[in-house]
């Protein structure tokens, strides 16, 4: 199975590409869709079947990947022939993250217990990005472990506001007045 380091090998090319080229935007939405139709598991079977011939294979990345860009087009067949199509996921998020690097965008994940309002959720991003000093791409992820309240990671740094977190903190100072 092909590493991730592959897809981040990949994605340093296309990057290169497109800073020749100018059409760094272009690839963006180009690998997103790539990512997405190479993605659905039935795809995937399908792509790495040996016993669907090359030519059914590009004819279906023909039909399904219609409008992407020339190159774009090329490394989908590249990917079905070297069969790699499962690292565009990968590519993708990479080469996303070297866009956002060049533009010094950080990367954020919040995590609440229940789907954020949006909103909240804008509310939450203005604040970590005045509080971080940066442009933040922020996705969000939904954990019913939390209990309650958020968690914010921004690059390498964690905010911890979540009920889980308080409730063992409590837990812990409890059993430590309790041994005293």
């Amino acid at each position: 199975m092909p590493s991730n380091g592959s897809g981040r090998r990949y994605a340093q090319a296309i990057f290169e590409i497109s800073k020749e080229t100018g059409d760094s935007e272009i690839w963006v939405s180009d690998l997103e869709r790539l990512s997405l139709v190479f993605s659905i598991s039935e795809v995937q079977e399908f792509l790495q079947s040996p016993k669907v011939s090359l030519d059914d294979k590009d004819k279906f990345i023909s039909e399904h990947l219609e409008g992407l860009s020339a190159l774009a087009m090329n490394l989908a067949s590249l990917l079905v022939r070297k069969n790699r199509a499962s690292l565009a996921q990968s590519i993708f998020e990479s080469y996303e993250e070297m866009i956002d690097e060049e533009q010094g965008i950080i990367s954020a994940t919040l995590t609440a217990a229940v789907p954020m309002e949006k909103d909240l959720q804008d509310k939450l991003e203005k604040f970590l990005s005045d509080q971080a000093g940066v442009k933040l791409r922020v996705s969000t992820n939904v954990d019913p472990g939390l209990i309650g309240g958020v968690v914010a990671r921004v690059g390498d740094k964690v905010i911890d506001g979540s009920t889980r977190t308080k409730l063992r903190n409590l837990k812990g100072w409890l059993t430590d007045e309790a041994s005293r």
